[in-house]
């Protein structure tokens, strides 16, 4: 099976960038603007976004040169984006009782981090293990990590919460294992976010069919932090529509 969608592997990471950033902001339009018979059929487009976020946080992580700053960016971008998340979708400013999904990117990001770092540091401390005790302890401790991530998710009011969090670890568990992932996603979306996100499965073709590379589009660095400034521009431009047509009620 897995010989055979290689050879159907034709998207690069340029093209999943772009369907997540449509698809983002059909949602953000209809959540902020309220569009009227428009709304529901906006917001089942929009639930496409999120798994194909998460599946290139986990490959970026994989991929980048610097960890540390890959970690900082997501989260200086999360507190750009924050006052004009809380205006424009939750009309509030503060507004503690959601956090935008750069929170939830950057816990996850941390999450997988520190799950990674587990073999380090186990051969730090415990050296002399060896065998199913070294694998039991292993596993004790990345299961901790994991734990504490969903347990901060839910804390910070992060948007979805221990959901994105699953999310975010079952594509780092179980990448490059196309059926166990479609599983493991299919749980977290729908399980433990809601019914909904049945249609954020809708974005699991693309992600199969992700080539690994990063396509032509997106080979320099503008391009690149276009795509992240995107997320804050967005949604302040969408704050402004609103305020023109509604006004500012918080």
């Amino acid at each position: 099976m897995n010989a055979a969608l290689k050879n159907c592997q034709v998207v690069n990471s340029f093209w999943l960038k772009l369907i997540a950033l449509v698809t983002m902001t059909i949602d953000h339009t209809a959540a902020a603007l309220v569009c009227g018979a428009w709304y529901l059929p906006m917001r089942c487009i929009g639930r496409i976004a999120f798994p194909i976020y998460c599946f290139l946080l986990v490959e970026g992580f994989f991929h980048t040169e610097n960890r540390k700053k890959y970690l900082l960016r997501i989260f200086l971008l999360f507190l750009v984006s924050e006052p004009f998340y809380d205006l424009t979708l939750n009309n509030a400013l503060p507004y503690w009782w959601n956090q935008n999904i750069l929170l939830t990117l950057t816990i996850g990001l941390g999450t997988i981090w520190l799950v990674d770092a587990m073999d380090g540091f186990l051969s730090k401390v415990g050296g002399e293990l060896t065998g199913r005790g070294r694998s039991t302890i292993l596993w004790a401790l990345k299961l901790l990590v994991c734990f504490l991530g969903l347990c901060l998710s839910e804390v910070t009011m992060a948007d979805y919460g221990c959901g994105g969090i699953l999310l975010i670890l079952s594509f780092y568990f179980f990448r490059q294992k196309p059926v166990r992932l479609s599983i493991a996603v299919l749980i977290s979306l729908v399980f433990f976010i809601g019914f909904i996100e049945i249609y954020a499965m809708i974005a699991m073709i693309p992600i199969l069919l992700y080539n690994g590379q990063r396509g032509t589009l997106l080979g320099g660095r503008a391009m690149q932090y276009a795509f992240y400034l995107y997320y804050p521009l967005h949604i302040a431009v969408l704050m402004l529509i609103k305020f023109a047509l509604y006004g500012l009620h918080l």
